[in-house]
């Protein structure tokens, strides 16, 4: 998997592991608890390496691409080396990740789970998020395509959405938009939670890991091309 050194990834590693699986982390940071390669995930070259260490002799059965950064700008003032940046890592590098994946997958045989995440981002429109929002409709879109493409291989590929969640990565765009605005981060979060989340709190990391779990799992077996939230009922209405 990638992005798994810290947040959402970092526990559906722990996760994967609690429940038997042979984790592999690619990170541009050193993983805890699992066997990790540092690799950028928008260098193929990297990641096909990455891929060809966690096959090894047994193959390759899941993978999960998570790795992703955020960009908080008003659309008028975002440079486009910005917006590359975010394309580059959240769309390219899944592309990427999971190209290399489904290939192993295919030249073994035996079939296997591709998994993204995505974001309730890339299913509405939030301000101040437009690159955000575009990369992560498009890692839906990839997700959508794969999962109609490589069936025949016997691989199945499904992306998780998340909406609100506990994470570093959603603390500090809190803390930018509050910056900006005048005001605090908590205050911000809490007229968030208050108007647009239904169960009124945050999501954990533990719990989208779950849901990783799940569409990884053999219960999971006739699930395909399927883009599942995770936001405490956000996008319900």
């Amino acid at each position: 998997m990638t992005g798994g050194a810290a947040g959402i990834g970092e526990a559906i590693a722990r996760r994967f592991a609690a429940d038997g699986a042979s984790v592999v982390v690619l990170d541009a940071a050193e993983a805890p608890g699992s066997q990790g390669v540092i690799a950028d995930v928008t260098d193929p070259a990297q990641v096909a390496d990455a891929v060809r260490q966690a096959a090894g002799a047994e193959g390759l059965d899941i993978c999960v691409a998570n790795a992703g950064v955020s960009l908080m700008e008003d659309f008028l003032s975002e440079p486009p080396e910005r917006w590359e940046l975010v394309l580059r890592v959240n769309l390219l590098g899944v592309m990427i990740t999971l190209q290399a994946a489904a290939a192993a997958m295919a030249s073994a045989g035996r079939g296997g789970r591709l998994l993204a995440t995505a974001s309730i981002a890339g299913l509405h429109g939030e301000p101040g998020s437009a690159a955000y929002c575009a990369s992560k409709a498009g890692v839906i879109g990839l997700i959508k395509t794969l999962a109609i493409e490589l069936a025949p291989l016997g691989i199945t590929a499904n992306a998780v959405a998340p909406g609100q969640i506990d994470t570093a990565m959603n603390a500090r765009d809190l803390e930018t938009v509050g910056s900006r605005s005048g005001r605090t981060a908590a205050s911000l979060l809490q007229e968030h939670l208050d108007r647009r989340v239904p169960a009124g709190r945050l999501g954990t990391p533990d719990e989208v890991a779950a849901l990783f779990a799940f569409l990884a799992s053999d219960a999971a077996a006739f699930i395909n091309g399927e883009v599942l939230r995770i936001d405490g009922g956000e996008l319900a209405g």
